[in-house]
């Protein structure tokens, strides 16, 4: 209705709300505006809990996720890796890329913890 992307709308209400540097705030200010304002495909707090685990026990010193979308899993798992892991994150839609970077910058992760590539 606005002209503006929910992902860009979901976006500037991270700015808004969450705390900058602190990922675990940044995903539970993400579950809050899918729960309450619109909806978008986010892992969510359950299956999060599951993908923690996960990381956990293999403890990846290099991680590949196929369709970074909005940033929320790549949050989620760059959170859970060991110092020195790296993640990359391919993403098709140059849009949704450029809201990804914005969160996972905005969660404290830098190029170094994880990489954006447009495939």
């Amino acid at each position: 209705l606005t002209g503006v992307p929910r992902e860009h709308r979901a976006y500037q209400y991270l700015l808004a709300h969450a705390i900058p540097g602190d990922p675990h705030h940044v995903l539970q200010t993400f579950d809050r505006w899918c729960y309450h304002c619109e909806h978008l495909s986010c892992v969510g707090p359950v299956k999060g809990r599951i993908v923690e685990r996960l990381l956990a026990e293999r403890a990846p010193l290099r991680v590949l996720e196929l369709g970074t979308y909005c940033g929320y899993a790549t949050v989620l798992l760059a959170q859970g890796l060991l110092p020195g892991a790296r993640l990359y994150t391919v993403e098709v839609n140059p849009e949704h890329a450029a809201v990804a970077e914005k969160v996972i910058r905005l969660a404290g992760f830098d190029e170094q913890t994880v990489s954006i590539v447009l495939g």
